[in-house]
């Protein structure tokens, strides 16, 4: 009878390592969140022996959550667009990080401190849904290892094990998903990305009136679309008659200044970045985004501002 037990219990605790890993597993996160936005990183290890994807994120923190892709293009320009999911091949990984895939939060609606952690929920096609405690650290530019850290997280629930758990449920989801995949496609992808992709907030209100205080004319008025805040600095597109181009601001005791006008530059993360934005990649991959969903025409119409002005009395800290 001992030796019984004494072989069950051999056989489980061969096997417990082997479903500890019976799934993707999450290593690494953190985020980095500034004023309004943020983006998390991760890395995903598919232990499974079947090709997983990870198909959508949530959070109680944010208003909006998107799978991202940034790349920059021949002149050096950050361009980012949203993604239908991640794929990881069967035991294989993927790493999101800076530059590159990742998740994007948008509308933050609390602020963190450093070690703060964002609460992230991710769905994936066949292990269904996990939940990350997600830590802050804006200083943080390395990405994501594979672990083990305190916040890694394994996601073991397969879609034939949802299915088994709840058919009814299962069934259910089944026939709503070709409607919502459709959703993520073509025209869908359009109207999810569109003008409410980067939410207007409290400090996209104040630096629209701000420029309107400065410039805004009976005879002329003012239109300032989109506005887009990362942390201390923002760019906004403004048009004023047949003149139109790009703000460079920055919060400076608690007020919006414009530090400079310009056109074409101010979509350039290399441009911000000589002008002392922090985290000028993020700033200019949103900022580009948001204004390409207005089209090439109002685009080519904001770059047609020559040169650069710089606004008196906006100099440097």
């Amino acid at each position: 009878m001992y030796s019984l037990l004494r072989q069950a219990a051999l056989v489980l605790a061969m096997t417990l390592p082997a479903a500890a890993h019976d799934g993707v597993q999450i290593t690494d996160p953190y985020a980095r969140v500034m004023v309004g936005n943020g983006s998390v990183y991760f890395m995903l290890n598919n232990h499974a022996d079947a090709d997983d994807v990870l198909l959508s994120a949530s959070s109680p923190d944010a208003q909006m959550v998107h799978l991202m892709n940034s790349s920059a293009d021949a002149a050096g320009v950050m361009q980012m667009d949203m993604v239908d999911g991640f794929a990881i091949e069967a035991e294989g990984s993927r790493t999101l990080a800076g530059g590159g895939d990742h998740v994007m939060l948008m509308g933050v609606t609390r602020k963190f401190a450093p070690g703060d952690t964002v609460t992230l929920v991710l769905q994936f096609e066949r292990a269904g849904e996990v939940t990350l405690q997600v830590p802050v650290d804006n200083k943080r530019t390395t990405p994501p290892g594979p672990g083990p850290t305190a916040y890694d997280a394994q996601a073991t629930a397969s879609h034939e094990a949802h299915a088994a758990a709840d058919p009814a449920a299962h069934a259910a989801h089944a026939a709503a998903a070709p409607e919502d995949h459709a959703a993520h496609g073509a025209e869908g992808h359009v109207a999810h990305t569109g003008a409410m992709s980067v939410p207007v907030g409290p400090d996209a209100e104040m630096i629209v009136a701000t420029m309107k205080a400065l410039f805004d004319k009976p005879d002329q008025p003012l239109t300032v679309d989109p506005v887009v805040v990362s942390g201390d600095s923002a760019i906004a597109s403004w048009a004023q008659g047949d003149a139109a181009g790009r703000a460079l601001l920055a919060r400076r005791d608690g007020q919006w200044q414009i530090v400079l006008c310009g056109g074409p530059d101010l979509r350039s993360p290399a441009f911000l970045a000589l002008h002392g934005v922090s985290g000028a990649d993020d700033l200019s991959a949103m900022f580009n985004l948001a204004e390409d969903k207005l089209g090439s025409a109002a685009v080519s119409r904001y770059s047609s501002f020559e040169g650069i002005m710089m606004v008196t009395g906006a100099g440097h800290d």
